[in-house]
């Protein structure tokens, strides 16, 4: 769904700035026809590029960096709606804050430290995508944050002394496998509703269903995900064929485990 009615143009953040869209595609896996478009955000005194992103009613009493948050993710999904349908778009907010695209599109946003991205794709050929972005963990952090981002049985394989590296991969894995299926299953559901399987050094992972989250999504189900190192973070991408498209008719086909690494 394009920008609802009732959303008001914020053209007027003093002090943010907007740095250049790009397009990239950073996993070096094929496209399949999905775009992404990357570009940085902060506060600095250089002048940044002109923007028209509406702010929804819910975020005008918001602190800058998040306003800084939205207009970026918000800019970087038009640039990729554009390249996916030709048509000029910027997707809504939901109740659930969830983006809001045009029918017939699929997508997802993500944004950590100065950096935002989007990717979209047609849903002829994906039921769902989700990516995310997050800032590697240091050694203290992962420990503090383990008991949260892993199941039981993950922290039981990872030890007392759990790699930050496989934390922040589990933790950025979960959260785009959540983008990738809420708009599919409409549910809330956390990190306790799946794990990581495998992950291998040329940047594919997989994760494994710990619950049912709905009749087409049971407990046991793997999905594969790519990953990558990008601006000095881990980025992960989830991409859920469609059933026109995967003429297996399963949901998430799996990677085949080689070479790997696991928690």
């Amino acid at each position: 769904m394009a920008t609802q009615a009732g959303e008001v143009a914020d053209r007027s953040e003093e002090g943010l700035a907007f740095g250049r869209l790009e397009t990239v595609w950073p996993w070096g896996d094929p496209d399949c026809g999905c775009h992404c478009v990357a570009t940085s955000f902060g506060r600095t005194g250089d002048v940044g590029e002109p923007h028209d992103i509406p702010l929804p009613p819910a975020l005008l009493g918001a602190v800058p960096r998040r306003r800084a948050e939205y207009i970026a993710g918000r800019r970087c999904a038009r640039a990729a709606l554009r390249r996916s349908t030709g048509i000029d778009s910027i997707p809504g907010m939901g109740r659930d804050r969830a983006p809001l695209w045009p029918r017939g599109i699929v997508g997802s946003i993500s944004h950590s430290g100065d950096r935002a991205i989007a990717i979209t794709g047609r849903a002829q050929q994906f039921a769902g995508l989700g990516i995310d972005l997050e800032k590697l963990l240091d050694i203290e952090t992962a420990g503090e944050i383990a008991g949260h981002v892993l199941t039981a049985d993950e922290r039981k394989r990872s030890g007392p002394a759990p790699d930050p590296f496989a934390v922040t991969l589990a933790f950025s894995a979960k959260e785009s496998l959540f983008k990738a299926l809420y708009p599919q299953i409409g549910c809330m559901f956390y990190c306790d509703a799946a794990e990581l399987v495998a992950w291998d050094s040329g940047g594919h992972g997989l994760l494994a269903l710990t619950t049912d989250l709905s009749p087409g999504w049971r407990q046991g189900a793997r999905i594969s995900f790519r990953f990558c190192h990008y601006g000095g973070q881990v980025l992960t991408r989830v991409s859920i064929p469609s059933r026109a498209a995967d003429q297996t008719g399963r949901p998430g086909a799996s990677w085949p485990v080689r070479s790997t690494y696991s928690l």
